[in-house]
């Protein structure tokens, strides 16, 4: 009966950690998509309440919305034309993402870093640099 009873809380563990892998996979996704297709706002629906932004003319820690502004902007300014994803992983500080932003005036190295693990899991830094 005991080997029954660990059986089961092996099997709910094992079904817990499935799902908490999907979801930090459905959340890069995400990412990924929104700036695949330049979408600020789909984007920022999925920052931290404070992030790490790099964009070609600052670096900074900003709340959402800031980051939202910012974000929009320079979507405004550079029109994206596609991302290609060059690498993505899982590490225990979270979920991360590198690729290159595609736009009308030219590439840009991005880096994605994800908040580790849990339900609130999000962009903790973006990093998006002109290409040396």
């Amino acid at each position: 009966m005991k080997i029954h009873k660990y059986a089961w809380n092996i099997v709910l563990l094992a079904l817990f950690c499935i799902g908490v892998a999907a979801s930090r996979q459905d959340t890069l996704d995400s990412v990924i998509g929104a700036l695949k297709n330049g979408n600020a706002s789909q984007l920022a629906a999925r920052f931290d309440k404070v992030l790490t932004l790099t964009l070609p003319d600052q670096s900074s820690q900003l709340g959402k919305s800031q980051a939202q502004a910012a974000i929009t902007k320079f979507f405004s300014t550079y029109t994206v034309t596609g991302f290609e994803l060059k690498h993505r992983g899982n590490a225990p500080g979270g979920a991360f993402a590198m690729g290159t932003l595609l736009t009308e005036k030219g590439q840009f190295r991005v880096n994605v870093f994800m908040s580790p693990g849990g339900p609130k899991e999000g962009v903790r830094e973006l990093r998006i640099q002109t290409m040396d």
